[in-house]
């Protein structure tokens, strides 16, 4: 059997100078040091690839993979011809519009500023996990044009609350919500912010702070008379295979 010349050298270093030892104490440390140094690299690998791993998937199970929006940002008007030719390209799973914007969400507990999306629920399934992601509602309670609370036998939208968001507005599903507009519009006594209520309807829990604490969903016709944006919304998502 031919062994390799390297094999040679480093069993000539690993003997000690006396003969009546195989390998020298100084050998052992050497050998222990480097094994250990090795584990512990290998651990730290691991662990660092598992959270790279998770943390890409609660980002993209909450944001599509691609974003389509108009070059100058004054959103998309016929988004309906949009969706339809970027579902015509190869890999491409689903495709729906989206509304993007900020707003101020009140309670009788406080205040929030947070990041109001609007959605089309039937197709937002096919592009985001934020169905998954659930533990109170469905997305299927946006597609009504109102709930029912039972407290005060108000007809109001819905909307969907990150778990964290709703835990410092002390707020849960059935609770009343007012979402306040950061632009204003002029009134009688002068320019007055938008104020609209809002049912909680669901409650999503991605497993992420910055998503959990600062996000909410309502229907995409309810954020365009929001925004007052007509027509037109933000972009459209795309998720890949």
């Amino acid at each position: 059997m031919n062994l390799p010349f390297e094999f040679f050298i480093g069993l000539r270093y690993l003997k000690a100078r006396h003969r009546h030892r195989s390998i020298s104490l100084n050998t052992a440390i050497s050998i222990g040091g480097v094994t250990l140094g090795v584990a512990a690299l290998i651990a730290t690998l691991a662990v660092m690839t598992g959270f790279k791993e998770d943390l890409r998937e609660k980002i993209l199970g909450i944001n599509s993979h691609i974003v389509v929006t108009d070059r100058m940002g004054l959103g998309l008007e016929n988004y309906f011809q949009t969706v339809e030719q970027v579902r015509a390209f190869p890999h491409v799973e689903a495709a729906t519009p989206f509304i993007y914007g900020q707003a101020l969400l009140t309670t009788s507990s406080g205040s929030r500023g947070v990041i109001l999306r609007g959605i089309d629920p039937g197709l937002e399934a096919g592009t985001t996990q934020l169905e998954s992601y659930l533990v109170e509602g469905s997305l299927e309670v946006l597609q009504e044009d109102a709930v029912a609370i039972p407290a005060d036998k108000s007809i109001l939208p819905g909307m969907i609350l990150g778990r964290e968001l709703a835990i410092r507005l002390g707020v849960w599903t059935g609770d009343r919500i007012q979402v306040i507009s950061p632009a204003t519009s002029p009134g009688p006594l002068g320019m007055i912010p938008k104020i609209r209520p809002f049912q909680v309807a669901g409650i999503f829990h991605a497993g992420m702070y910055e998503y959990d604490s600062n996000m909410a969903y309502i229907h995409l016709s309810r954020a365009q008379d929001f925004f007052d944006l007509g027509p037109t919304v933000t972009g459209v998502e795309i998720r890949l295979d």
